[in-house]
């Protein structure tokens, strides 16, 4: 069941919307659990039982731990709850570890099994260093895994984010409204941009590589660079807006990556939920784990600069990072230059960018990020070098037989005409500019009848893209 399907649109939201709202606090987490551990199901049945033992295993696991008072018996806890929760990942995501190819058919994958994985980990690692208790509701604890806006793809929200709301959603028509707002916002950049994105960039990346040119091969990577943030940022925007409609609330997902003067600045606007999480539970202890005792007490001080162990801890979690996202050597490619150039910055690249003009370290940066994401988006490392040499401007297609005017037509090139400001906060300056030509029209009924326009508009013509196209999978949900 996918967010911008008919069955959930027009059944599942609100009849799940219709009882939730007229329900009693504790009434609506049991209401919410029920239609999450459905949400799931529908997809595939037989994978609830996965979330299920996940969720009873991290319940007893960190309810034990928390009721640890020796360190080195918590610490056994810890280890066996992390390690309990990588094991079910590694069977379903690298079955090719454990014999259980059989079982999972090799490709798939329960729903959502990286995201409340990491969440579990999150949560027992919190719990051991007592930033919270463990949950002693078990109904609680479900409802935190398995709660149906993020669990597709996120975003990746810790426990104390949202404890309060666990033991009783409080909802109201303002957030109601505004949930309602972004939700339809998210579906607009899904089914209006990012599709349409996409049916070019797949062609391209389809053409055989002894016909790429260097024109098509930009307007390749232009596309799916795009794409890639319309669609995930779509998804976002309709989790964060669904979890509000349900009196949660969730932290952003992305903060205009794209307009980023660094590789270190784009992983502080980019799928921030996940880079958080490898900061704080990957990064972080390790980091800490290869420190003296020396080295430890500047940190206390402040005195504490980048060195040797800090620049290889960034390789090494970006490299797993990219290992993550699939067990192929695109991928962890992928994340080892991500990983290599940020350690450079950290080093002094990232002093040489600061001094840099805007527009050079800009353009710095989006060369980087579209270069990386041919080795994301291509299936094989051939093809991804072969769409490399043809970017370099060496591919020996001939322009005859797939020509740019093939591909770059009127509907692309408007596509392309929303996506790139709404890349941008370019709503920010079009709404200073309303509130200084015309003040009276930016304030009021008159801006709340501006809006409610462009919402509808949005809304209708999502429901037109969806009626009218091929549905495009969220691209995160393989992860």
């Amino acid at each position: 069941m996918n967010f911008t399907g008919p069955v959930f649109l027009f059944l599942f939201l609100p009849l799940v919307l219709c009882c939730y709202w007229l329900s009693g606090p504790r009434l609506r987490v049991y209401l919410l659990l029920a239609a999450s551990l459905f949400f799931y199901a529908w997809g595939d049945g037989k994978y609830v039982l996965v979330l299920g033992l996940a969720i009873g295993a991290n319940y007893l696991l960190t309810l034990a731990m928390d009721r640890c008072r020796q360190p080195s018996r918590r610490l056994a806890a810890l280890f066996c709850t992390i390690s309990a929760n990588l094991a079910v990942l590694f069977s379903f995501k690298y079955p090719w570890y454990i014999n259980w190819l059989a079982v999972t058919g090799g490709a798939d994958l329960p729903l959502g099994i990286s995201f409340f994985t990491f969440q579990a980990i999150a949560y027992a690692v919190d719990v051991y260093h007592k930033e919270h208790a463990a949950a002693v509701d078990p109904i609680r604890l479900s409802l935190f895994l398995s709660l149906f806006p993020k669990i597709s793809a996120g975003p990746i929200i810790r426990y104390s984010e949202v404890e309060d709301a666990l033991a009783g959603p409080a909802v109201n028509m303002d957030d109601c409204a505004c949930g309602a707002k972004r939700f339809i916002v998210g579906m607009g950049k899904k089914l209006i941009i990012a599709d349409s994105l996409a049916r070019t960039a797949d062609q391209v990346f389809a053409i055989p590589a002894g016909d790429l040119t260097a024109p098509l091969a930009w307007l390749g990577i232009a596309c799916y660079t795009l794409q890639l943030y319309f669609d995930f940022s779509g998804y976002s925007d309709m989790a964060i807006g669904l979890g509000r409609m349900l009196g949660f609330s969730f932290r952003e997902n992305f903060d205009y990556p794209y307009i980023s003067r660094s590789i270190t600045e784009f992983w502080r606007r980019w799928h921030l939920s996940l880079s958080t999480w490898f900061r704080d539970y990957l990064y972080t202890p390790l980091l800490y784990a290869l420190m003296t005792e020396k080295v430890r007490q500047k940190i206390v001080l402040g005195q504490y600069r980048t060195n040797y162990r800090s620049l290889f801890c960034i390789v090494l979690v970006f490299t797993l990072c990219g290992w993550w996202h699939g067990p192929t050597w695109n991928f962890v490619i992928w994340g080892l230059l991500h990983g290599l150039i940020l350690a450079a910055e950290s080093w002094k690249l990232g002093k040489i960018l600061k001094k840099a003009p805007a527009v050079l370290a800009h353009g710095y940066t989006m060369l980087v990020v579209m270069f990386c994401w041919v080795f994301f988006r291509s299936p094989t490392m051939g093809g991804a070098f072969s769409f490399i040499k043809a970017l370099a401007g060496f591919g020996s297609g001939s322009g005859l037989t797939y020509s740019l005017p093939l591909y770059l037509n009127v509907e692309l090139l408007l596509v392309l005409a929303l996506a790139v400001p709404a890349a941008m906060p370019s709503h920010r300056f079009i709404q200073g500019r309303l509130t200084a030509l015309l003040p009276g029209v930016s304030k009021g009924w008159p801006a709340a009848a501006m809006e409610t326009g462009v919402i509808t508009a949005i809304f209708l013509v999502s429901l037109m893209s969806a009626a009218s196209a091929t549905y495009q999978p969220f691209i995160y949900f393989r992860f």
